[in-house]
């Protein structure tokens, strides 16, 4: 009874593994997977981001639902335009799900161009767009089908009469717009919206001539902040939300920063510890550092959901770390601003 509860459980959390995108809880720290528009908005001319996370390993191990991600882009031609630059990216994510290894491979170029809006390019409006291919694949050999139930449990052996293919590739075309703005010396904003996969692929892992799957146009609006006190505190406020057909979801919170250096005209090292939540889901609480070149944070999501009695409250691990080259960073702002 017990296997037959965990099977049951993992055919449900596959089947939002098929209706929705993979989704990071330091979503402020993968900005290609939120807005194109973000590609190249920048304290520097090039970054690097990679981003870790685990879940739900308490009920379906040793098969952990995975996500590892990687994203580099680029600021450039910035003293051409008067203020005005443009950016272009690069992001490759895996997402692997469940006992069938149901895996997402995204891999995604980002255009962008930053509009200058005053005469001291302290804001900037955004028009950022993406594409590239996803490749979906699953290893039909581990899947579970109701016709291999024989009474006393599930028997692999038996044929389902099932027709499935391993693998599927099929494109996608995103695009976003967002507005950023230095406040005062020590706090910024940024906003935005963006819309990913609008031209509606068709997504089916099941042999031709068989019913497909549109997939859905996921919709996200997002803002955070930095708020600085006298250069030694700081408020690092968050939220975004999104949805994907029947799929919503709302993550918000707020981080507190302290800066440890003992020159207090100088940035130095930034540490935070925040708290957030997806609503009606998980809680997460949250920690790291901000330096002028580094950002790396480590989160942990505890489940509140109806999925808490089967995981006994435990979620999601994730790690993620961005590096900042700051080359061309007095050409863009006269004041160095930490961005969360």
């Amino acid at each position: 009874m017990k296997n037959f509860t965990r099977t049951i459980l993992l055919v449900l959390i596959s089947a939002g593994a098929f209706a929705q995108d993979p989704h990071f809880s330091q979503f402020y720290y993968s900005p290609l997977t939120i807005n194109p528009a973000l590609t190249g908005l920048m304290n520097g001319s090039a970054r690097v981001g990679i981003q870790y996370r685990s879940q739900w390993g308490s009920i379906t191990a040793p098969n952990v639902y995975s996500t590892p991600s990687l994203f580099a882009d680029f600021q450039f031609m910035r003293g051409r335009f008067r203020g005005n630059s443009l950016g272009a990216g690069l992001l490759i994510l895996n997402d692997v799900a469940g006992d069938a290894d149901y895996s997402t491979m995204d891999v995604m170029g980002s255009l962008s161009y930053h509009q200058s809006l005053d005469g001291t390019n302290n804001y900037h409006l955004s028009f950022g767009i993406q594409g590239g291919f996803t490749q979906n694949g699953v290893d039909a050999t581990k899947m579970i089908f109701g016709t291999q139930f024989n009474g006393d449990g599930f028997d692999q052996t038996i044929d389902p009469h099932e027709s499935l293919v391993n693998s599927i590739v099929y494109p996608g075309v995103s695009a976003g717009i967002a507005f950023s703005g230095q406040l005062s010396k020590y706090s910024q904003m940024s906003l935005g919206v963006s819309a990913f996969h609008m031209n509606k692929p068709q997504q089916s892992i099941q042999k031709k001539n068989q019913p497909v799957n549109e997939v859905y146009v996921r919709y996200v609006a997002h803002g955070n902040s930095t708020i600085g006190f006298n250069n030694k505190i700081y408020l690092f406020p968050a939220a975004m939300y999104e949805f994907q057909g029947p799929s919503k979801e709302f993550v918000g919170g707020m981080a507190f920063g302290m800066n440890f250096t003992e020159n207090r005209r100088r940035i130095g090292t930034i540490l935070y510890i925040g708290s957030f939540a997806r609503y009606n889901e998980s809680l997460i609480a949250t920690l790291g550092m901000i330096t002028k070149q580094i950002k790396c944070g480590i989160s942990y999501d505890i489940t509140t959901s109806t999925l808490a009695n089967a995981t006994n409250g435990l979620g999601g691990f994730e790690i993620a770390l961005v590096y900042n080259n700051l080359v061309q960073a007095k050409q863009m702002r006269k004041v160095y601003c930490p961005r969360f």
